[in-house]
């Protein structure tokens, strides 16, 4: 896909929306989450995955939240991860309780995170030459280069950048401006 073709379908970067998936959950419980997220978030947006498990002997919920993800499955298998590094065997069993996603969007929306999404829609009026961004379907990793003879070159920053956080390399080329 372009650059022109991803402009064209990029929803709102700065809008998003918080789903707390509530099954189980007290109203006053989902409200006070929804409060922590929206206040811990920042400018760190979609995509992203709420997880949260009851500790031993707790009424607490104790949450993991993980954002700037390119896709929600890949924020969603993170958050998870995070809450059973966290468990103990005695609490009950992890679930995901939220998503955070861009505020309209459907299955033809590219599947880029916040960062990519705010510097494509801002930036690319001042890239020279052709564009190429290479995200991760994993990690948050990703990279935006432009001009000729680059494509390569987002590829391995981006390879470079999910290999640091102790991932396998898994990016690809979601936008392509090669002739």
């Amino acid at each position: 896909m372009t650059t022109e073709q991803t402009l064209a379908l990029l929803p709102d970067p700065e809008r998003y929306r918080l789903v707390i998936l509530d099954d189980g959950l007290t109203p006053q419980a989902v409200q006070d989450i929804g409060t922590m997220i929206i206040d811990g978030i920042g400018e760190d947006h979609f995509f992203g995955a709420i997880a949260a498990h009851v500790p031993a002997n707790s009424q607490q919920l104790a949450v993991s939240v993980r954002a700037k993800f390119h896709s929600l499955e890949a924020a969603e298998r993170a958050a998870l991860s995070d809450c059973e590094e966290e468990r103990t065997e005695e609490a009950s069993d992890c679930r995901l309780i939220g998503q955070i996603e861009p505020e309209e969007w459907d299955e033809d929306t590219p599947q880029l995170s916040h960062d990519v999404m705010c510097a494509l829609d801002q930036g690319a009026g001042e890239m020279d030459g052709p564009i190429f961004v290479a995200r991760s379907r994993n990690t948050a990793a990703l990279a935006i280069w432009s001009g000729d003879d680059t494509r390569q070159s987002a590829l391995d920053e981006c390879n470079d950048a999910a290999s640091a956080t102790g991932a396998e390399p898994d990016c690809d080329i979601v936008v392509d401006d090669a002739p």
